[in-house]
């Protein structure tokens, strides 16, 4: 495709005058709209190019964007490279140096990029927050510094062990059996509490400390269980309240899951509602027997988990 250069005009050497001249786009050509002589080779356009935010289609409706994906601050390589090709006179003459490569990034970047991909996609339909999402990226990393990927039999449990390590530090925790349904292959929790120990351990070791990990409590579970059953903010509110006074005057060795989920079928009991345990176990991940087992054993201290 030629277009006229904003009216430019150059000197032609062949006309023995200066005449309007044209750019070939494809080829990087100034020509003379003349006598058709090459004025200058490899024009580079400057010019700002047009970019959509559609999906990619094909034939007429193909998206010309060119723009890539933003650069990961985690990847040591994250600014892409510039490569500057030879003159035409030169290619002929001269061979690229077998020893010089075009992609910028080693070999590590990508096996990391691929991974922060993966981590990416389980962040998103878990919908936690970027922050969240970058802290499991910069603990993956330091899995792979720390060489221990070369012994994970599931890279899915991996990522979704820095997840749920993650979300614990940031007070958004997830259970792991949230975490598991993710997963691409084998949607096993234990396997992901396995990667977990093994981040903590080796990480810990290396630090020469034990490894941060967030406190989990139950309250912290009550807002996202709450809306998936459809209770109102005053009900949720009373479920994180029950939840806190437990914690600060009863001793339950349960965890933190499971308290949750017996407090809110607690309350929706007290509030009339026609929810059942099963119910609530769908949207918490608790069994139903655990449930109805933690029900039976909070019910002695139901005057004072409500008594505000």
């Amino acid at each position: 495709m030629c277009s006229v250069a904003g009216n430019e005009q150059c000197y032609c050497p062949e006309c023995h005058r200066t005449t309007v001249v044209v750019v070939d786009h494809a080829t990087g050509d100034t020509i003379c709209t003349e006598c058709a002589l090459v004025l200058e080779e490899r024009y580079i356009d400057e010019t700002s190019e047009w970019r959509t935010f559609s999906d990619a289609g094909s034939g007429e409706d193909r998206d010309p964007n060119r723009v890539g994906g933003c650069s990961d601050p985690f990847l040591s390589h994250a600014e892409l490279g510039t490569v500057v090709a030879p003159a035409k006179r030169q290619a002929k003459d001269t061979a690229s140096p077998p020893h010089v490569r075009v992609d910028s990034k080693s070999g590590q970047d990508s096996s990391l990029a691929v991974a922060f991909r993966a981590i990416s996609d389980m962040a998103d339909r878990l919908q936690l927050v970027a922050i969240i999402r970058d802290r499991a990226k910069e603990l993956f990393k330091k899995m792979e510094e720390a060489k221990l990927c070369a012994r994970v039999r599931n890279r899915d449990a991996a990522y979704a062990a820095c997840l749920h390590i993650a979300c614990r530090n940031e007070g958004n925790p997830r259970t792991l059996k949230e975490l598991a349904s993710v997963m691409r292959d084998c949607q096993d929790k234990k396997e992901i509490g396995r990667m977990e120990r093994i981040i903590r351990r080796h990480l810990g070791e290396e630090a020469g400390t034990a490894m941060e990990m967030g406190v989990v409590r139950a309250a912290d579970y009550m807002s996202r269980f709450g809306s998936r059953l459809g209770m109102g903010k005053p009900e949720v509110r009373e479920a994180q309240r029950a939840a806190q006074t437990l914690e600060d005057k009863l001793d339950v060795r349960r965890n933190p899951e499971s308290i949750a989920a017996a407090i809110i079928y607690m309350v929706v009991q007290r509030a009339g509602a026609q929810t059942s345990a099963r119910d609530v176990s769908k949207a918490s991940g608790v069994a139903e027997a655990t449930i109805k087992e933690a029900c039976k054993e909070l019910s002695q201290h139901e005057e004072l988990l409500f008594s505000s």
